[in-house]
């Protein structure tokens, strides 16, 4: 069991995976306390590192330093993995370790009360205009469609 198990972490997609693992968990150590500070690691697909930014002033930063930051991540993994920094606006977006329902529960806005009057304006709109489609819309958020 222990040479089968070696030789699984001695393959190479095995060793990338764990550079990855490490590389994610060690964030703000492998990018400096201000760049970890500022921003998250997002995923990867190939060679490009996606990361997150919570602002657009600390997205200009990160898009202003993807050269430290893919020296850093390569270095990190020991070796030139990434070729390519993504840095994308997570606008508050929940982390993307958080599972995913956990995540689609924090987006899902909740639906305020509806006002007294809604309904009334139903036949009264040319039903191919586009603002009747989005008050009949409006109205099945509530059920009334």
């Amino acid at each position: 069991m222990s040479e089968a198990l070696s030789k699984l972490f001695e393959a190479p997609e095995i060793q990338e995976r764990l550079a990855l693992a490490a590389l994610k968990s060690n964030w703000r150590g492998a990018m400096g306390d201000f760049l970890g500070d500022i921003s998250r690691p997002a995923g990867n697909k190939g060679d490009v590192l996606f990361i997150g930014a919570e602002d657009n002033m600390a997205m200009q930063e990160l898009c202003l330093r993807t050269p430290e930051i893919l020296e850093r991540a390569n270095a990190a993994m020991g070796y030139a993995h990434f070729r390519r920094v993504k840095v994308q606006l997570l606008l508050g977006s929940p982390p993307v370790s958080r599972p995913a329902r956990a995540r689609s529960a924090l987006l899902a806005p909740p639906v305020p009360p509806p006002p007294p009057f809604l309904g009334r304006l139903r036949g009264r709109m040319d039903c191919e205009s586009p603002v009747a489609s989005c008050y009949e819309a409006y109205l099945a958020l509530y059920g009334l469609a």
